[in-house]
C-alpha cells in the first residue's frame, strides 16, 4: 500500500457487514479498527547529509522522474571511469535499460553463486543488449565500459513507486568468500567494511 494512503486510511479488518453490525449495536463481534499509519520521522540534517554521501557510492549520478506507468518511477543513472555504481543488493527484480554515452557493465552475483556480467548499449555485434532484467536477491554494480569516448554511461531502470528503497550493502569478506575467482573485482567495485 503506498505510503501516502496508509498515513491517511482508517478501516477495519473485518467485512463491511459486521463492521456494520458492531456500529449499529454497539457489540464487539471481533472486527478491529485500524487507524492511520505513524508518520515516519525525519531526518536531521547531518542524518540527511551523511545518507547522500552513501547514496552517491551507489548511484553517483542520478535522477529520479515519474513515468508514464501507473506506480512506477524512473531512475536515471550516470557512471564513469572515476565514479561507478558499487556492489548492491536488489531488494526487488529491476529492468535497466541503455539510454545514452558510452556502454555499461553490470557485474551481477546471484543468491544461488553464480556470476555473471550485463553489457547494457546498443551494438548487438558487441553482446551488447538494451535492456535486461536482474532478479531480486542479485548483487549488482554497474560500471562504464569507455568503449566509445563519450566518458560516461547513462543507464535507466523502473522501480516501483512503493519498493523498497533501503541499499544492502554485502560484507566484502562474504562476497570474497563466495567469489574468490572475482576477488580483484570485488575489491575495486565494493565500499570497503
Amino acid at each position: 500500500m503506498p505510503d501516502v494512503i496508509a498515513e491517511r486510511s482508517i478501516g477495519f479488518s473485518t467485512s463491511i457487514d459486521t463492521a456494520f453490525q458492531e456500529l449499529l449495536t454497539g457489540k464487539n463481534l471481533g472486527g478491529q479498527i485500524q487507524g492511520p499509519a505513524k508518520p515516519k520521522p525525519k531526518p536531521t540534517p547531518e542524518q540527511q547529509k551523511k545518507e547522500d554521501e552513501t547514496i552517491k557510492l551507489f548511484y553517483p549520478s542520478y535522477m529520479v522522474d515519474r513515468s508514464i506507468r501507473p506506480g512506477e518511477l524512473t531512475m536515471y543513472l550516470t557512471v564513469d571511469s572515476k565514479h561507478p555504481s558499487h556492489f548492491h543488493l536488489l531488494q526487488e527484480g529491476q529492468p535497466w535499460m541503455y539510454s545514452l554515452g558510452n556502454s555499461a557493465i553490470a557485474h551481477c552475483f546471484t543468491k544461488d553463486g553464480q556470476y555473471y556480467q550485463v553489457k547494457l548499449g546498443l551494438d548487438k555485434t558487441k553482446g551488447q543488449v538494451h535492456g535486461f532484467y536482474f532478479d531480486a536477491g542479485t548483487f549488482i554494480a554497474f560500471e562504464d565500459a569507455e568503449d566509445n569516448g563519450a566518458g560516461f554511461s547513462q543507464i535507466s531502470a523502473g522501480l516501483a513507486s512503493n519498493g523498497d528503497t533501503r541499499i544492502m550493502i554485502p560484507k566484502v569478506d562474504k562476497l570474497i568468500e563466495a567469489f574468490p575467482k572475482k576477488k580483484k573485482l570485488i575489491n575495486r567495485l565494493s565500499i570497503p567494511d
